[in-house]
């Protein structure tokens, strides 16, 4: 029996960490009735084998961002083709709904504690906002959005873009308020620090700039460029491609040159550099609980790693290429939103419980 679940769930043991895949094995085609799946599952013992963490916990075609509601009762999902939404019970293990859309998700976030609230922003300039029964309303931005932000206290929606300006929707008096200029030709991503809500955002030009939200002038940036050195002489300057925080002070940085640098948010020389080896844009990096490791992905690899020497812990290679990563919190579980059908889902026991 043990070698059969090692056989469905595709254990893998790098650096002698063991890592469980939840999500393979064979999966069946849509266009086939039920009661031919019944009989494939009588006749192929590695699809009545296989492990379902989520029933229909897939896209059509491919899935680009996925994130956890804030009451961890719920795991939003966007993918192609054609676009949409899915949502998940994590206590029903099941899909709750689908919504279609009319255009490609670049990024959305989730307002509410539950499913309940949504700001989705699409790849044609909208933004739309969704509540339980369906869409709301819908904008759009002068040019086309990147990233989103939530300030909760002062409800502005913050958006950047191929753009130098940071778009302010407050969704308390329902309006665009002024907005902020930045020193960029265009802003890649943005992230609030909870601890003080002092607003980041990454250019093209690899500087991270800093804003405190009750004030319009900026009050600190760090340029991640000026360590991306070379000893063949100069190099491009790095796009600035993820942010994230730990508590109040420290802050991590991914470039689109393969590398991940952590700041302490009092001095602009990064307390560590990691790099990826393999030249691929960073795409997700996240602070994992109460421990001292740092998860960074590009579309290749997900590595994990300590944060305070760089020191390797692990490292997943999913079978296609990643769009997001996040992490159930408290806990070992990794979700993948990746350019394949099926959601990945990864379990690593050292990181915490399932």
């Amino acid at each position: 029996r043990s070698s059969d679940l090692r056989a469905t769930m595709n254990v893998s043991n790098p650096n002698d960490v063991k890592i469980y895949s939840l999500s393979s094995g064979k999966t069946l085609p849509e266009w086939i009735s039920e009661r031919q799946r019944r009989a494939l599952q009588k006749s192929d013992a590695e699809i009545r084998r296989r492990i379902q963490l989520i029933q229909d916990f897939e896209m059509p075609t491919a899935s680009t961002r996925i994130k956890i509601s804030p009451d961890g009762q719920y795991i939003l999902a966007a993918g192609t083709y054609k676009p949409r939404i899915r949502c998940y019970d994590v206590n029903q293990l099941s899909m709750k709904f689908e919504r279609c859309l009319d255009t490609d998700v670049q990024q959305f976030l989730i307002l509410s504690e539950d499913y309940s609230k949504l700001a989705i922003l699409g790849s044609d300039r909208s933004v739309e906002f969704h509540v339980q029964y369906g869409r709301y309303y819908k904008t759009r931005i002068p040019k086309f959005g990147r990233d989103l932000a939530y300030h909760r206290p002062s409800c502005d929606l913050y958006i950047v873009g191929a753009s130098s300006e940071i778009y302010r929707l407050n969704l308390e008096r329902g309006r665009f308020l002024n907005s902020l200029a930045t020193e960029a030709s265009g802003l890649n991503v943005c992230c609030i620090n909870p601890e003080h809500q002092l607003l980041a955002v990454g250019s093209e030009e690899g500087r991270v700039e800093c804003w405190d939200p009750r004030s319009p002038t900026r009050v600190g940036s760090v340029d991640v460029g000026a360590v991306e050195t070379t000893d063949a002489g100069p190099k491009r300057l790095p796009s600035v491609t993820a942010l994230s925080y730990r508590g109040a002070l420290t802050m991590g940085v991914g470039t689109d040159a393969g590398q991940a640098l952590l700041y302490d948010i009092r001095s602009n020389r990064p307390l560590i550099v990691k790099d990826h080896q393999y030249g691929l844009p960073i795409n997700t990096l996240h602070f994992l609980g109460q421990s001292d490791l740092v998860l960074t992905a590009d579309t290749k690899i997900l590595k994990i790693w300590n944060q305070n020497d760089g020191s390797p812990v692990t490292s997943v290679e999913p079978p296609a290429d990643v769009h997001e990563v996040t992490v159930y919190p408290n806990s070992g579980l990794l979700f993948v939103a990746n350019e394949a059908e099926r959601i990945q889902s990864y379990y690593i026991p050292s990181l915490g419980i399932a």
